[in-house]
């Protein structure tokens, strides 16, 4: 049976996923989308409310790579017309893992057809339990980004990766990073969990390597740092 996993549901808002694996996984869609409008048909020229926008994307998605954008007024999925939200949720539960559905959306004035194969959700994206863990040479505390986590820090949705939860203003961490700040990537490779950072730490402790690369996004985009392992 088919299902949905929704985040930020208020003001008509979701994550699509759909289908199910042979485990009962929700398949993944890699879009976030919203509702619809009077004021908005009004401001796209449409004679009356009809289809969902596309709010966002994640990157390497499928939905990305199916080539949606923001913006995109999704109008018929699966070969049937896109009337309400609501309507587009109902459509995306019937859709199973690994399947090619036909999508047609509004960009700029002009209908567009595209092909959107449902993929496995990616690990980083599956993270719903706490975890944590503490870096004592920086003075930095990193936890993982539940659902809870990413409201309690009010992370742009679309962002993977580990979340500085403390800081100690004392130690070398304060000088590299800011608490809400999220860590996406050590040394080129994705982080998820916690203890992958910690993994990194000890790898480059063995290899004699004094500092680690790390990707952060905060509030000024995204950076690139050096974290010390001493």
């Amino acid at each position: 049976m088919g299902s949905v996993r929704l985040a930020l549901a208020a003001m008509g808002v979701a994550c699509l996923a759909s289908g199910s694996t042979a485990a009962g996984e929700a398949g993944f869609v890699g879009m976030q989308i919203q509702g619809s409008s009077a004021p908005v048909a009004q401001a796209l020229g449409l004679p009356q409310p009809k289809g969902v926008l596309v709010r966002d994307v994640a990157l390497g998605g499928p939905a990305a790579e199916a080539g949606f954008r923001r913006g995109d007024l999704i109008l018929r999925f699966d070969n049937r017309e896109v009337s309400t939200f609501e309507g587009l949720l109902a459509l995306v539960r019937e859709t199973r893992v690994g399947v090619q559905v036909p999508v047609t959306v509004l960009r700029g004035g002009q209908t567009v057809d595209l092909t959107l194969r449902t993929g496995e959700w990616p690990a980083a994206w599956k993270v719903v339990q706490n975890a944590v863990a503490t870096l004592p040479h920086m003075g930095v505390t990193l936890a993982s980004l539940t659902q809870k986590t990413r409201e309690a820090f009010e992370l742009r949705w679309g962002t993977t990766g580990v979340v500085v939860s403390l800081l100690d203003p004392d130690k070398e961490g304060a000088k590299v990073l800011r608490r809400g700040e999220v860590v996406l990537q050590v040394n080129q490779e994705d982080v998820w969990l916690p203890e992958q950072v910690l993994a990194q730490v000890e790898k480059a402790k063995a290899a004699g390597r004094p500092n680690l690369l790390i990707l952060v996004e905060g509030r000024d985009g995204f950076r690139y740092s050096l974290l010390p392992v001493k």
